[in-house]
């Protein structure tokens, strides 16, 4: 989640993570440093730094955790031999 406010009407706006990934893609693949989004309230610009955006993205978890190793088993000494 990513909360910043509106420069011109001090509006509150909050972006959730899906938006903010969406803003940084659509912001890198334009090859541009700045979002720019229109403010709910009085729809004035608001400019956003692509570099603040990415600090607010949550980092990516494996999907599949590595298997944990097998423990040794010690030689069963009840067993005849």
């Amino acid at each position: 989640m990513f909360s910043t406010r509106c420069t011109h009407c001090r509006q509150l706006i909050n972006l959730k993570t899906e938006e903010v990934r969406a803003a940084v893609a659509e912001s890198e693949a334009k090859h541009e440093k700045i979002y720019v989004m229109h403010c709910p309230k009085c729809r004035k610009l608001v400019k956003l730094q692509v570099k603040q955006l990415k600090l607010k993205i949550p980092a990516e978890v494996a999907a599949t955790p590595e298997p944990a190793p097998a423990p040794e088993t010690a030689p069963d000494e009840s067993a005849p031999q």
